[in-house]
């Protein structure tokens, strides 16, 4: 049975089994590098835990899906690492992330929340869209590789 919740800085090594999986299973995805982030040492990865909202989907003792969110200069959070394993995709375990993530967003003065899709990454697309977020028509490169654009997407949670 896969359960969420939220992550504290003591659930550091779960975070970094998932994460570093994430990284590893979908390069494409991300804004960083399974190569920097493997080379993290405890007090970094406790610091990652607490530079954001984190949470996980765990099964018995592993992290089998993240997602986070931290606060954009804009007031808008920002959702961020969004990975479920391969076995869970399609499951409804991404579903359940977003949701609880959403949830607490939605009990904090957040107008909103973004996101950024890597081009190609449709399905990814597809999920956001089903929650109700919309293109706004910015674009970047992906920080992890340039030759790869990015959009980014938001949700108005007054709206939602």
């Amino acid at each position: 049975m896969v359960e969420i919740r939220r992550l504290t800085p003591d659930d550091w090594e779960l975070f970094r089994g998932a994460r570093l999986a994430a990284l590893g299973d979908a390069p494409y995805a991300f804004a960083s590098t399974v190569e920097r982030e493997a080379a993290f040492d405890e007090w970094q990865w406790r610091s990652r835990v607490e530079s954001a909202t984190w949470f996980a989907a765990v099964d018995g003792a592993r992290g089998v899906g993240l997602v986070g969110g931290f606060v954009e200069e804009s007031g808008d959070l920002h959702l961020i690492g969004m990975w479920v394993a391969e076995p869970l995709r399609g499951a409804g375990v991404a579903a359940r992330l977003v949701e609880a993530l959403l949830a607490w967003a939605r009990h904090r003065p957040f107008p909103g929340v973004l996101l950024w899709v890597a081009d190609g990454n449709d399905r990814a697309r597809r999920f956001y869209r089903r929650f109700g977020f919309r293109g706004t028509g910015v674009r970047q490169p992906l920080p992890s590789d340039p030759s790869v654009g990015e959009e980014q997407y938001r949700l108005a949670l007054e709206e939602s």
